[in-house]
């Protein structure tokens, strides 16, 4: 095998743009937002930090928005054509943190296509 079909941190650490969907008919968006996969680092320090801050709950649920959201969010790296009201969003990480926490629709989106690897490696 291949060894470059297995090193795959660095395809994940560029990021890919996962094209948005309206919550309400499901069809494509112009909203385009470029994040990392689960094998970047920042996925799996962000999964760290969630995984430390949580240690004391008497159950994790990995699926959970609260929990999932500061990951998906750690994750994203830029975006276009997003706005609020008639303002452009402008991209920074607590933006991206704002809306992962507000938006439970947007981060089941995000984190459907970042654990489809293939949306990273081209496979």
């Amino acid at each position: 095998m291949d060894l470059n079909r297995l090193a795959t941190v660095e395809h994940h650490e560029a990021g890919a743009e996962c094209q948005l969907h309206d919550p309400q008919t499901g069809k494509p968006d112009d909203g385009v937002i470029i994040i990392q996969g689960v094998d970047s680092k920042a996925w799996r320090n962000a999964q760290k930090k969630q995984r430390k801050e949580s240690k004391d709950s008497e159950e994790i649920d990995l699926f959970d928005h609260e929990y999932l959201y500061p990951i998906i969010a750690a994750c994203i790296t830029g975006w276009r054509n997003l706005k609020k009201g008639k303002e452009e969003f402008e991209y920074n990480q607590e933006n991206a943190l704002w809306l992962c926490e507000n938006s439970p629709t947007l981060v089941t989106q995000l984190f459907s296509f970042v654990i489809n690897r293939e949306n990273f490696t081209g496979d």
